[in-house]
């Protein structure tokens, strides 16, 4: 196991398991990761359990953010319990209490949290989107109407010239 000091910077871990308690780091490469109060730029790894910390990109078969935060997450099976997360690209999505960016999944179970875009197979539970999957599609089809015309028109412009 590879502990590492609370409140000393450094660049790089690579190990069979890092277990932080408060303190950052840049880039953590591991086969578990535990980090409570303390944060990791790029977090590479088969599970991930970030407590009242951050991550600005976690790379992962498991992911458990409790009270946390992270910019990117990439995983098999995604679990974010009161805390939030830019974008989430998952195959199973689970939250309670979460705010998520942009989330895509083949299945999310979403309790009492929101999301601007939500983009899944399966849908269950309780959560505010700004934009779902259907509404994506409209949003998408308006603005490349939009573009197309201004082209259009562009193009109309310059020929008269």
């Amino acid at each position: 196991m590879n502990d590492h000091p609370p409140n000393q910077e450094s660049n790089e871990i690579d190990a069979d398991v890092v277990t932080m308690s408060g303190g950052s780091i840049e880039n953590i490469e591991a086969e578990t990761v535990r980090i409570d109060q303390g944060g990791a730029q790029r977090i590479i790894a088969s599970e991930v359990g970030i407590s009242r910390g951050g991550v600005g990109v976690i790379n992962a078969d498991n992911v458990d953010l409790q009270l946390a935060g992270a910019l990117t997450v990439r995983s098999d099976k995604t679990t974010i319990k009161d805390g939030g997360a830019g974008v989430v690209v998952s195959d199973q999505l689970t939250g309670a209490n979460a705010s998520i960016g942009v989330a895509v999944a083949n299945t999310a179970e979403l309790n009492g949290g929101s999301t601007v875009v939500l983009l899944a197979r399966e849908v269950h539970g309780d959560v505010e989107t700004m934009l779902d999957t259907r509404g994506t599609m409209v949003a998408g089809l308006i603005a490349g109407i939009a573009v197309g015309l201004v082209l259009f028109v562009g193009s109309l412009l310059v020929r008269r010239r």
